[in-house]
């Protein structure tokens, strides 16, 4: 009777998260907005303390914030395998409209395709409001403020004198990680407790190890671009520090500027089209990951379209279990309290750059695409005047308004009708 009782609970607290996942538009602070409102106020699955402490934890590991949080409650309210099944529930609403989405893209005439065109300015919009939002708090705290420029000024403005070297993604990782070794020898204001020895559930730790390691080799030796994508996500997964919008500049990078599996357009549509989906904006990589396997038929596109998901939810889940039993010990640690400001910072810094790479193809005209060097720009009208304005004004709006995000990207769609 008592197990049956507890099956009976299970399956109310999943159909609860089928319901926040087909409703949660608006990224991670919305997110947790509704987290609070349906799990703690109305159901009551959890106090707000606990939901509280849960999104603490979350930000001390890389991957999606909102994923990890309900896959850590259900991992709380019902052991590992309710997580994973919280996760999959969470994920399967954005997961089938993004892979609907890559394949009405690709089959798309581009007279439909022109329609569209609106989208791509005011997903740019999206992601310079959400860097100015990030770095505003920083603004009172002169060390937070120096690394996020150094972020900006590395993977942005260095891009054109030295694109050879900076055009790489191993440089968003390299600048997270300098920017926490800066911070934890610079940072002098954390208080600090009696370090105590951790005990690790070290089966997670393992599974993501062997599956970073694994895909990482059979990659480079098959190149398999099945398994490469695979390898890509995945390491995105591990290393993203502050959400989609840091996960943005990673995958443009190397999707579009590294490896040329899509173009500019296509990516930025992508960015514009996750706004108006619920759930999570890492869904962007199911969009992505398809759409750069169009070629291998529909049924490699729908296997990238899996891939892309799996490879980027899986590492923050495994990492968020492996943590979670220990985490009230964890944040006592002196290397944690240093270094994680300056992780935010510069995270921050990398929004604002990837704002700065993904408005040159939108706001100005190039010979060639994908190479930003200004010697590259057409000689007349070398500025795109009607996306400029349009990003302009869409940034003062985004910013002013509380417009949920669905409604600009409809309104966005209906202007390219209109103005076809």
């Amino acid at each position: 009777m008592g197990s049956k009782i507890k099956k009976f609970r299970h399956w109310l607290f999943l159909s609860e998260i089928f319901k926040i996942a087909i409703s949660a538009f608006g990224g991670p602070e919305m997110h947790l907005a509704l987290f609070s409102k349906r799990l703690v106020h109305e159901k009551k699955f959890f106090t707000q303390n606990e939901l509280l402490e849960t999104y603490s934890i979350c930000q001390l590991l890389p991957g999606p914030s909102s994923t990890q949080m309900l896959t850590t409650l259900g991992y709380k309210y019902g052991g590992s395998f309710l997580g994973f099944l919280t996760l999959l529930v969470w994920i399967l609403p954005s997961f089938i409209i993004m892979t609907a989405l890559s394949f009405l893209y690709a089959g798309l005439p581009s007279e439909a395709l022109h329609t569209l065109r609106f989208i791509r300015p005011m997903a740019v919009s999206f992601i310079i409001v959400a860097a100015i939002r990030m770095i505003r708090p920083l603004l009172n705290n002169r060390l937070s403020l120096w690394l996020a420029f150094y972020a900006f000024f590395v993977c942005a403005l260095l891009r054109h004198p030295l694109e050879s070297y900076i055009r790489t993604p191993l440089m968003f990782p390299f600048v997270l990680i300098t920017g926490a070794l800066i911070a934890f020898f610079v940072n002098k204001d954390a208080v600090f407790f009696a370090e105590k020895r951790l005990k690790f559930n070290w089966n997670y730790l393992i599974i993501f190890g062997l599956v970073f390691i694994t895909s990482a080799v059979i990659a480079r030796l098959t190149l398999n671009p099945f398994i490469t994508l695979f390898e890509n996500n995945f390491r995105f997964g591990t290393l993203v520090f502050g959400g989609g919008n840091v996960l943005i500049p990673m995958m443009f990078e190397q999707f579009v500027q590294f490896k040329n599996l899509l173009s500019a357009d296509e990516f930025i549509t992508g960015v514009g089209l996750v706004q108006a989906t619920p759930g999570p904006v890492f869904s962007i990589a199911t969009f992505t990951t398809g759409l750069a396997l169009q070629y291998e038929g529909v049924w490699g596109q729908l296997l990238g379209c899996v891939i892309g998901t799996a490879g980027i939810f899986l590492p923050g889940s495994l990492l968020a279990f492996w943590l979670f039993p220990v985490w009230k010990n964890l944040k006592k640690f002196k290397f944690f309290q240093r270094s994680f400001p300056g992780i935010i910072a510069t995270a921050a810094g990398l929004v604002a750059a990837s704002a700065y790479l993904i408005f040159l193809p939108i706001g100005f005209r190039w010979k060639e695409e994908n190479n930003f060097f200004y010697t590259n720009l057409v000689q007349q009208n070398p500025i795109n005047w009607l996306n400029v304005v349009t990003i302009a004004v869409l940034c003062v709006l985004l910013y002013k308004t509380k417009i949920p995000s669905p409604y600009w990207v409809i309104m966005a769609i209906i202007l390219g009708i209109i103005l076809r």
